[in-house]
C-alpha cells in the first residue's frame, strides 16, 4: 500500500467515526448531557477561544519542562546503566525498586512535597518519562550487537568513536520510539496533576466541565489535549524519519 493510500485511509476512518457521533448525537437517543454533538463541542471552543491560548501554553509548559528534564535524565542514566557493568550493578536494582510506582499515585506526595504550584506537576511528567527511557534506553545499549563494537574495537576505536559510530546509531531508533511513548504518557500525566489543583490548563477545562455539568466544555478539553498530543506525536516522528534515515522502514 502506498503511503498516500494508507493516508486516505486514516483521514477516511476519522471522518468515520465523527459522522457516527454525529449521527447519534442528533437522532435525539442520546440527551445532550450525555453526549453534546460535533457542532456543541465546536461551538465551546469558539466560545472560549480567548482563553485557549492561555490553557494550552499553561499545560505545554508543564509538560514540556518536566518531558525534557525527565527524558535527559533517563536517556543518560540509562546509558551509564546500560553501558557500564558496576554502574548497572549499582543502580539498576534501584530503577527496578522504583519502576512499577504509578506515578498518579505519588501526585498527592509531591503536592505535599513542593506545593500546588507548576513545580509538583513538572515533577510527576518528569518522573513518568524517566521511567519510560530509563529502562528504554538500558534496553537498547544491551541490545546492541557485540560483533560490531568488537569490531570497531580491532579497527582501533574507544571510547567516544565507538559511542558515535556504533552504539548511539543502533539505540537511536529505539530511544526515539521510547520518547514517542513518554511523550503521549506526559499528557495524560499533566491531565491528572492539574486535576489535583489548577487554575489553567487542560486539566482545569476538564474539571470545570464536570463541575457546572457542561459535557462539551468537558469534550472541548479532550479534543485539546488529543489534537495537541497528535501534533507533539508528528513532530517526534518527522524528527525520527529525518535522524534515522537509515533504518528499513514498511
Amino acid at each position: 500500500m502506498s503511503p498516500t493510500s494508507s493516508r486516505l485511509l486514516g483521514v477516511f476512518g476519522l471522518f468515520a467515526v465523527f459522522v457516527i457521533w454525529w449521527a447519534i448525537s442528533n437522532s435525539g437517543w442520546v440527551t445532550p448531557l450525555y453526549l453534546p454533538s460535533p457542532e456543541e463541542v465546536l461551538l465551546s471552543f469558539v466560545k472560549h477561544s480567548g482563553d485557549m491560548p492561555r490553557h494550552v501554553g499553561a499545560s505545554m509548559y508543564r509538560i514540556a519542562a518536566g518531558f525534557a528534564i525527565g527524558s535527559s535524565l533517563g536517556i543518560v542514566m540509562g546509558l551509564f546503566i546500560g553501558w557500564n557493568k558496576v554502574v548497572g550493578a549499582l543502580l539498576e536494582p534501584l530503577v527496578e525498586f522504583i519502576r512499577p510506582m504509578p506515578p498518579l499515585a505519588l501526585i498527592p506526595l509531591f503536592i505535599l512535597w513542593f506545593g500546588i504550584g507548576d513545580d509538583s506537576k513538572i515533577i510527576v511528567i518528569a518522573f513518568g518519562s524517566w521511567v519510560v527511557l530509563v529502562v528504554t534506553t538500558i534496553d537498547a545499549v544491551r541490545n546492541v550487537d557485540p560483533i560490531f563494537i568488537n569490531a570497531a574495537r580491532l579497527l582501533g576505536a574507544k571510547g567516544y568513536s565507538i559511542f558515535r559510530t556504533i552504539l548511539f546509531p543502533a539505540i537511536l531508533p529505539v530511544i526515539m520510539g521510547g520518547l514517542r511513548v513518554a511523550a503521549a504518557g506526559s499528557f495524560g500525566m499533566s491531565v491528572a496533576a492539574e486535576f489535583m489543583g489548577t487554575s489553567s490548563g487542560f486539566g482545569y477545562l476538564i474539571i470545570e466541565g464536570r463541575r457546572f455539568i457542561q459535557t462539551d466544555m468537558l469534550l472541548m478539553g479532550v479534543f485539546a489535549i488529543t489534537i495537541c498530543s497528535m501534533i507533539v506525536n508528528w513532530l517526534l516522528k518527522w524528527v525520527e524519519r529525518r535522524f534515522t534515515r537509515w533504518v528499513p522502514r514498511k
